[in-house]
């Protein structure tokens, strides 16, 4: 009999580990700041954190309607609840932030127990199994921005509505559909949970259901114009310094600096827009990009409706078919924030436990360079942020040739997916008829 210790120590002695690497860099009030400052605490992290903790106290006055009008008021209550457990407890102070890291913590501790749980593989190598190794190391890699930010909450839900996409459809819709209520970029994988025609019925009942919930929720909270203010505080923003259509202009200014033409200001919208000689026209190509891309899932949405079977190779669709939908997203936005990577890790550690074989070593390989790129996201915010704001002769043109390379690796996870997703979907035979021998030729080659 295998003791538990000897089959989940080692992911529980490297989750206390890595996590409390993390919570050093997310920081320590000033008093704490100086003794630990050789460790590099990343205390200007916790900015958003104040602010939400700064909208909150006001939202009495202000009213839902007025109050944290980027995010829908499902996520607003979430931020609230930490928000009345400190003031319940007559608690001030840095009391807040404290609050929202150990939300942070007992989320992602939740995952991992999640993603330990549904192992296939009693025995993983080295106690460790692939899906176990990204969101250990994908946390730390992004650095105290991961617990600092919103995004790991719907980030989660999305994972988990992969993990259990197949198993049980009706969970992973909940886990869509509330994830969509905290943040709208999720609905983008509602979908690809509703191309499986024998659970179609109850992913979107239970979408529905959760759907209106919210929206009424929201409804009786906010008013009507609250559920659209998400989406117009992101449509009238400007070119982001770090978003992929950016990166030329970064360079020209990194390299050159005030000479280049270029300005960074911090805008209306609480970050920093790059302006100048070819902003306009990269603005223009970010939005054709964002429409050839959109035609481009939509396509592979009506492919996996018509197509997608049942058996082994659905799990494998569903999981590149929701990674290319979402990278396709963020590379193509005219915003792309550090922790939208929190977009894809967890969704890539979810999908590491449901393949298997010459599967799960592609998205192993896949996963890998997303931690690479999560690495130098880190390195970019908030290690050398201020290179990206302020010209320097050596800070600038390290800094931005390092965006040059992450974004670069965005670019190449997202082809890489939406050749994977392609190329599954076009193998897989209409419904109602049976296959040509060329496609059970592919079918073998592909499978494990």
């Amino acid at each position: 009999m295998i003791t538990f210790s000897r089959r989940y120590l080692l992911v529980t002695l490297l989750w206390l580990v890595t996590r409390g690497w993390v919570v050093v860099l997310y920081g320590f009030p000033a008093a704490a700041a100086d003794t630990f400052s050789w460790w590099g605490a990343e205390w200007g992290v916790v900015g958003d954190v104040n602010y939400y903790r700064d909208s909150l106290e006001v939202l009495a006055r202000d009213g839902t309607g007025s109050t944290l009008v980027e995010y829908p008021v499902p996520a607003l209550l979430l931020l609230w609840v930490p928000y009345a457990a400190i003031g319940m407890l007559d608690l001030g102070g840095e009391a807040y932030i404290v609050a929202v890291l150990a939300m942070a913590a007992l989320t992602d501790l939740l995952f991992m127990l999640l993603i330990v749980a549904n192992r296939r593989s009693s025995h993983p190598r080295l106690g460790v199994s692939a899906a176990e190794f990204v969101w250990l190391a994908g946390v730390p890699a992004l650095g105290a921005t991961a617990y600092a930010r919103f995004d790991l909450f719907p980030g989660i839900m999305v994972g988990l509505a992969v993990l259990y996409a197949v198993r049980r459809p009706a969970v992973a819709a909940a886990f869509a559909a509330f994830a969509t209520g905290a943040k709208y970029w999720p609905i983008l994988v509602i979908p690809a949970l509703a191309a499986r025609r024998a659970s179609r019925v109850r992913v979107l009942v239970t979408v529905a259901v959760t759907g209106v919930a919210l929206a009424g929720l929201s409804l009786v909270l906010g008013g009507w114009d609250r559920l659209w203010t998400p989406l117009n505080y992101q449509g009238e923003r400007g070119l982001q310094i770090e978003s992929v259509f950016a990166t030329p202009a970064m360079y020209e200014w990194g390299h050159r600096g005030p000479a280049s033409g270029y300005v960074i200001d911090y805008t209306e919208w609480k970050a920093y827009d790059i302006s100048g000689p070819i902003v306009e026209a990269m603005l223009l190509a970010a939005t054709v990009a964002s429409v050839v891309a959109g035609a481009l899932v939509i396509v592979w949405w009506v492919l996996a409706w018509l197509r997608l079977p049942g058996g082994e190779r659905t799990e494998e669709t569903i999981v590149w078919l929701v990674l290319a939908t979402v990278t396709a997203f963020m590379v193509t936005n005219k915003v792309l924030s550090p922790q939208y990577m929190l977009w894809l890790l967890p969704a890539a550690s979810a999908g590491l436990v449901l393949l298997h074989g010459r599967a799960r070593r592609q998205l192993g390989i896949w996963s890998v360079v997303l931690l690479v790129a999560t690495l130098m996201t880190h390195e970019i915010f908030p290690r050398m942020y201020g290179y990206m704001l302020t010209f320097d002769d050596i800070g600038s043109p390290w800094i931005t040739e390092v965006l040059v390379w992450r974004n670069g690796l965005l670019v190449l996870l997202f082809l890489y997916a939406a050749w994977r997703t392609t190329r599954l979907l076009a193998a897989l035979p209409e419904r109602g008829r049976p296959a040509t021998e060329g496609q059970e030729r592919q079918t073998l080659a592909t499978s494990p």
